[in-house]
């Protein structure tokens, strides 16, 4: 989870095991930071409780190996732990599923960036992208039917609405970026109120309640560990002016769903959707 993801919030930097090193100046700071993870027909009979992946994200039909972090931690989400102790426990988020001329116009602003200030970040695939509600981490496979329920219960409690696609945006801010992410308007309120269902439903299950502020947004890229001073600066004014000509337009949001993600062979993560749960 590429937990890409979000339940969405401010931005805390940490460190980073994964991150490559890129060194543009001999003035630029050594100290490592760490990105957000940043953090999707559905099951109408909650006894339905079958994994039934439908989705634009990558599906993989056998199942894997489940390869765990040892750290189960938001930021730490798409390091591998050890690939010969597979656990009984899976990595999951809850989220939204955008349509997939979104999220290839998303990926595409990258291309806007002149050579240089593109290696400063890394880039995120469209097929990570995803409006993230919740992220759970590692989760007993056993609970999984449980947290199945309580999204259909969510679901149902929640009408079909639409958002509209914002403007592009950073965390902490333009003049020091850290995450480049695009926002949404519309109807927030109803999108709050239903991440808002999400996080009370998982919270009765016992998972701990977010520490951030729920941002609607979709994560685009990460500045690599060391891109600071007027080289962030420079992709902050890059990304501030990219050329996101989808700005205004309305996504349909009408189903949640239930994804797990995990490193493959190749140390890549993959994401497996394992539920997707319509509105109303």
């Amino acid at each position: 989870m590429e937990q890409d993801t979000f339940s969405t919030s401010e931005y805390r930097p940490k460190s980073s095991q994964n991150s490559i090193r890129i060194i543009e100046s001999s003035n630029i700071p050594k100290k490592r930071h760490n990105s957000d993870f940043e953090p999707y027909a559905g099951h109408k009979d909650a006894s339905d409780r079958r994994f039934i992946p439908r989705s634009e994200a990558t599906y993989v039909p056998k199942e894997p190996k489940v390869y765990v972090s040892p750290d189960s931690s938001e930021e730490n989400h798409e390091q591998p732990g050890d690939p010969e102790t597979p656990r009984n426990t899976q990595r999951l988020f809850i989220a939204i599923e955008l349509p997939r001329a979104i999220k290839r116009e998303f990926a595409g602003l990258a291309r806007s960036f002149r050579p240089r200030e593109h290696e400063r970040v890394r880039w995120i695939d469209e097929d990570s992208m995803h409006l993230t509600l919740k992220f759970l981490g590692d989760t007993p496979i056993e609970q999984i039917p449980n947290i199945m329920s309580s999204l259909q219960n969510a679901a149902n409690s929640t009408g079909k609405f639409s958002i509209r696609i914002g403007r592009t945006g950073c965390f902490p801010s333009f003049r020091d970026p850290r995450i480049c992410w695009i926002g949404f308007t519309g109807e927030l309120r109803r999108l709050e109120q239903l991440q808002g269902r999400v996080e009370g439903a998982m919270v009765a299950l016992g998972f701990e309640p977010g520490e951030r502020i729920f941002k609607a947004h979709v994560t685009t890229g990460r500045t690599r560990p060391g891109i600071r001073g007027r080289f962030a600066e420079d992709i902050g004014v890059s990304w501030r002016h990219a050329p996101l000509h989808s700005t205004g337009k309305a996504i349909s949001l009408k189903s949640i769903a239930l994804y797990r993600s995990y490193i493959d062979d190749k140390k890549g993560t993959l994401y497996q959707q394992l539920g997707n749960y319509e509105l109303g």
